[in-house]
């Protein structure tokens, strides 16, 4: 588990940083942070429980390894009925960096509303807390 931890440490840093860049109107760098914060934390539990993760941006692929390095198909279904916000994510990942897309304060609000809403669901299913 130890070795790991620096992918915690990731996720709580990107965390940060996407309020950070938030206060500062940086938004497409706020998202990508939001998503990285994500990304990096079910890495983390998922490397936590079986030893290595994915070498994925993909949430579709991701989810569905935590949800079976977890034996827990609560997890799959959260992402069912959420995949418009997962797919929101992978969005912030590739067109942040890549393409003009330009993000809106009010799609940062509601993308940290639905990353607290799964990481607290998270706590739920996986015994851990994020922060």
């Amino acid at each position: 588990m130890e070795n790991f931890k620096f992918l915690k440490e990731r996720a709580k840093e990107f965390w940060e940083r996407g309020f950070e860049d938030f206060e500062k109107k940086r938004l497409n760098l706020s998202a990508f942070d939001f998503e990285q914060a994500i990304q990096m934390w079910v890495k983390y539990l998922i490397g936590k429980k079986i030893g290595d993760w994915p070498k994925t941006h993909y949430f579709h692929i991701l989810i569905k390894e935590l949800a079976n390095s977890y034996d827990n198909e609560d997890i799959i279904k959260f992402y069912n009925e959420n995949e418009i916000f997962f797919s929101d994510l992978e969005d912030a990942y590739f067109t942040s960096r890549y393409f003009p897309k330009n993000f809106s304060e009010n799609h940062i609000k509601e993308i940290v509303e639905n990353c607290k809403k799964f990481l607290k669901f998270l706590e739920e299913k996986v015994g851990e807390k994020f922060i």
